[in-house]
């Protein structure tokens, strides 16, 4: 495994890089009214906002499933036979449900402008469905 282009060190350097983008775009918000209460909020501002927290939590989404996966890789290294099995089937379950996740997270809105213009014509998912399925993600 050792060329690899799979390799631990680099998909953990990928999760780090991401957590970090995540951590610069939510830092930025914060003038925009991230983390304020919504009564305190400028409500100008807030389609600008909401579109930096939805690239904010997507990019978050990227870094734990590619941290999820160098742990991953860094187990089929030690496993063999019928473990290594079960370690593929579970990297590859989780990259699916995270995957879904990060598509939900864009997707559930139609036109995607409906994400942070919230009085826009346009239908969305559910809000049930996406916090139901969100919920679970998060769980794995």
């Amino acid at each position: 495994m050792d060329g690899w282009p799979l390799s631990t060190e680099r998909v953990l350097i990928w999760a780090q890089v991401s957590i970090l983008v995540s951590t610069a775009m939510l830092s930025e918000g914060i003038k925009y009214g991230i983390g304020l209460h919504y009564y305190n909020m400028d409500l100008d501002k807030m389609p600008t906002m909401a579109m930096i927290s939805y690239a904010a939590g997507f990019a978050t989404i990227l870094g734990t499933i590619w941290s999820k996966t160098s742990f991953g890789i860094t187990l089929l290294r030690i496993s063999a036979g019928r473990m290594r099995w079960l370690v593929w089937f579970i990297i590859i379950s989780v990259n699916l449900v995270l995957g879904v996740s990060a598509t939900i997270h864009w997707a559930q809105c139609w036109p995607l402008k409906k994400l942070f213009y919230y009085d826009m014509a346009g239908t969305c998912l559910p809000l049930h469905v996406v916090q139901n399925y969100q919920t679970f993600a998060a769980g794995t």
